[in-house]
């Protein structure tokens, strides 16, 4: 009589018999799905329970896999149809993705909510829609009739440019144009020296108020183009101001978004034709890549969102991520070829083996891009939606092209591949790899450490960079500029003090303010300038401290003044119309060459002693938006790396279905990013927002190679493979296709070290780094890892 314990334990033979026969054609397939359950359906269990869990797990792999395989066939079979499909949605996505713009706006690069926006929207509405620029120019012959005939013409020229609301020089101040008059025309000289002119006399500056911009007005780049334009007839003529830096950083990402693609993609391809040498694996990726980037950019356009300052490397990244996924693709499909199988049971096994291990690779790709949106940057926030939504893309874009494009012209012959892989010499190194970790295992553990320690003591020295400036290449234009204006005028920082006034200020308010003035100037010595409407009215009545100087003084000295600058005026003293109260501002001038913590420091400086004598004062502008806006995103930098390392191993534990192996996983990919940090705290490389990105985006990229790695791992193993064997032959095939992936990937990146934004090139150069350090990881102690869990698996 038949045990029942052992007839239930054929059970799943009968069912992998009905699925099988469905197959019958794919014979290796068959053969693999009768091993896969042979393996994990233990004989002769020794209790009742466990015979039932053994049965309930084979029932269900068994039906994954009949479901995975009717997947795989109606894909195969409906491939040209697929493929039709792709094409008109890639055609659809590029026309729709044609009007994905490009947000300028500085506001939009902090959270909605965020507080340091409230004064920033309050200088906005109340001190009119316009913003300061600066035309500096040299003039040995300043003081000449000549000087001020220059003046003149340059003045009219700026004025006549569209988006232009006013220009104030050195001919608007009562008396300040004529040198001989050494009382009211030397006060104001005093008054407005380090904006219409130099101490020394030998530079002009022309104070430019130009709209912000809207949408049916004049595009502020062609603003500061017709500017520059001008001034760039002058001897030495520069255009400043933080409009300008934001303006330039964004046509610098614009011009670097068309090329870095297009060098990206030629770089890929060649590395792609080198490894494979078949014309097909060239073009398969870049359809893959190219239709990921319309449905991605036409998704983007639908969903109402717009390129910000770091998404200019969307391109880049999406061809990298694409094509480190094709590759897998390519390896195991010219794998199968070369077992003799036809091209359609090739990529039917192929696809069977990487369905499960590129999907959780996307996701985790996803996955490190998402977990830059809990930062408080808006462009680090878009730059992580618009990233993730990339990486998602990629698989219905191989789902869509694959098989149509792998098997176009036919699916039964056999591929014209050699017998024995052409990098043949790749597998003898990946193996000599695999052998001496295992030889050198206590070395590696010992290096491990060590590098741990580098990284924690080099990560305590880290220092941010918050110089603008330092975002552009020491010798573009920009900077030259720059440097022209700190040495000559002092400073080229501009931003605000602003406070509650009176609705018409009197003599003691106005002496409050020039008190305030006095104190800057005294603890606050970077500060390079500080003018208000008390200095000019203090000019204009001969000094607002003597006592005869009374209402009516001031009353008439203010009218003379807004007679011969109104817009100057309106722009240092209004009325914010949200709730009817007066405000006064103080233009500030300081260097914006300064360091990190010197330029936080006189920002809260200026703030405290403002405060002290109007309690509701506010500091704002771009000098100090930008201060923040760097600090943020610096500071931001491990929160973002701590929920990408999380997320990465919650979906690797759910793929390899083992916690401690996701765990231990993340070992050989985020000990490289730290290292890279560490380096830079003991070289003194200083942290810019390239930079900051780079911990989060890292560890997403480099487990894409772990993923495959230990699932197929797992595979082997169920088939019933010794751990030894099972190591081998991962190591060959996973192994051979992540180092063609990372060669694409540090490729693609790469471009990115030649972009003139310096934060762009540093994220490129970092990344490729750290995924060079990920791959070293992955062939070398990545192998010891799965060793130490094995029995779990």
């Amino acid at each position: 009589m038949r045990n029942p314990l052992q007839e239930r334990d054929l059970r799943p033979f009968t069912c992998i018999c009905a699925v099988t026969s469905e197959f019958s054609c794919y014979k290796p397939v068959q053969t693999t799905l009768l091993i896969v359950v042979a393996v994990r359906s233990p004989v002769g269990s020794a209790t009742q329970r466990r015979d039932d869990d053994s049965y309930n797990l084979a029932t269900e792999r068994v039906s994954t896999l009949r479901a995975l395989q009717t997947f795989i066939e109606f894909t195969i079979r409906w491939r040209y149809a697929l493929l039709a499909i792709a094409v008109a949605l890639g055609v659809a996505g590029a026309l729709t993705g044609r009007s994905l713009t490009l947000d300028r706006s500085i506001e939009n690069m902090f959270a909605e909510d965020d507080p340091i926006l409230v004064p920033y929207r309050r200088l906005q509405r109340t001190f009119g829609e316009n913003e300061i620029v600066m035309a500096i120019y040299a003039d040995e012959q300043l003081t000449s009739d000549s000087g001020k005939e220059r003046i003149g013409t340059l003045v009219e020229k700026l004025r006549a440019t569209p988006g232009v609301v006013a220009a104030v020089s050195l001919l608007d101040p009562p008396g300040a144009a004529d040198f001989e008059n050494l009382e009211i025309g030397a006060r104001f000289r005093e008054v407005f020296s380090g904006y219409t002119h130099n101490t020394e006399l030998d530079a002009a500056g022309i104070i430019c108020l130009i709209e912000r911009p809207q949408h049916d007005g004049t595009p502020r780049h062609e603003t500061l183009a017709q500017m520059r334009a001008a001034i760039s007839e002058y001897p030495s003529g520069v255009l400043v101001g933080e409009p300008v830096l934001i303006e330039e950083a964004f046509d610098l990402l614009e011009v670097d978004g068309k090329q870095l693609n297009t060098w990206c993609t030629a770089l890929v391809l060649m590395v792609l034709l080198v490894c494979f040498r078949n014309l097909r694996w060239v073009i398969l990726p870049l359809a893959v890549v190219h239709l990921t980037l319309a449905l991605t950019r036409a998704t983007l356009v639908l969903a109402h969102l717009k390129l910000s300052m770091v998404s200019s490397m969307l391109a880049a990244i999406v061809t990298v991520v694409g094509v480190a996924t094709i590759v897998h693709v390519i390896v195991r499909f010219r794998n199968a070829l070369r077992e003799g199988l036809c091209r359609r049971a090739a990529l039917s096994k192929a696809a069977e083996q990487l369905v499960v291990p590129v999907t959780f690779a996307c996701l985790t790709d996803a996955a490190g891009f998402a977990s830059l949106m809990i930062s408080e940057v808006g462009p680090v926030q878009d730059f992580g939606l618009m990233m993730a939504i990339g990486s998602l893309l990629v698989l219905p874009s191989c789902w869509l092209l694959c098989a149509g494009l792998m098997l176009l012209g036919t699916d039964n012959d056999t591929e014209n591949e050699p017998t024995k892989p052409t990098s043949e010499w790749l597998d003898r190194v990946l193996g000599k790899v695999l052998s001496l970790a295992h030889q050198r295992r206590g070395l590696l553990a010992a290096l491990a450490v060590a590098l741990a320690v580098f990284a924690i003591l080099g990560t305590q020295r880290l220092e941010r960079e918050t110089e603008f400036t330092k975002n552009f290449r020491p010798g573009s234009p920009l900077v030259g500029a720059y440097g022209f204006v700190e040495t000559r005028f002092g400073g080229a920082g501009v931003w605000d003090l602003q406070f509650p006034a009176p609705q018409r200020p009197d003599k003691k308010f106005l002496l409050k303010v020039l008190e305030l003035e006095e104190q800057l100037k005294a603890k606050a010595p970077q500060l390079s300038k500080a003018i208000s409407l008390a200095d000019t009215l203090d000019a204009g009545v001969g000094g607002l401290h003597r006592r005869f100087v009374g209402s009516m003084a001031v009353r008439g000295g203010l009218a003379t003044i807004r007679a011969r600058m109104p817009e100057f005026v309106d722009t240092i003293t209004n009325i914010d119309p949200k709730d009817e109260r007066p405000w006064m501002r103080i233009l500030l001038r300081a260097p914006e060459q300064l360091g990190a913590e010197e330029k936080t420091q006189l920002i809260e400086q200026v703030e405290a002693l403002g405060k002290k004598q109007f309690p509701e004062a506010e500091v704002t502008g771009y000098y100090v938006l930008l201060t923040k806006l760097i600090e943020s995103v610096l500071a931001d930098q491990w929160k973002t790396f701590g929920l990408a390392t999380l997320a990465v191993v919650l979906m690797m534990a759910v793929a390899f279905r083992s916690l401690p192996l996701a765990v231990l996983t993340m070992i050989p990919n985020t000990l490289p990013v730290l290292v890279l940090f560490g380096a830079m705290g003991w070289l003194g490389v200083r942290v810019n927002m390239g930079a900051a990105m780079i911990a989060a985006v890292s560890v997403g990229l480099s487990v894409d190679g772990s993923i495959h790695y230990v699932l197929g791992y797992q595979r082997l193993r169920r088939q019933g493979m010794s751990s030894t064997e099972a190591l081998a032959s991962t190591q060959s095939t996973v192994g051979r296709a992540a180092v063609f992936a990372t060669l694409a990937l540090v490729a693609g990146f790469a471009t990115l070290a030649f972009s003139d934004f310096v934060p762009t090139a540093y994220f490129g150069v970092l990344v490729s780094l750290s995924m060079l350090g990920g791959l070293v990881g992955n062939l070398a102690v990545l192998p010891l890892l799965i060793g130490l869990v094995d029995r779990q698996l």
